[in-house]
């Protein structure tokens, strides 16, 4: 990733989706296989080291039953 703007929108959206994900006592690998992506994948977006699909947004929205709104909310 070269823009430093970026990286920590990024990390403030994976900080807020643990959280998210956490408050509907749901475990990474919970949540990677209602999503249907690899663990590592789940762990690298909360990480924010990578920047996610809005197809896996929406999936993982509908997977904590949110609004893609509320992934956005942080």
């Amino acid at each position: 990733m070269n823009n430093l703007r970026d990286k920590k929108v990024l990390i403030a959206f994976g900080n807020n989706l643990r959280k998210l994900r956490q408050a509907k006592k749901l475990s990474m690998e919970e949540l990677s296989y209602e999503v249907d992506v690899d663990l590592s994948q789940i762990y690298r977006i909360e990480k924010g080291l990578v920047n996610p699909t809005l197809s896996t947004l929406n999936a993982i929205a509908k997977a904590l039953e949110i609004s893609l709104k509320d992934l956005f909310d942080y």
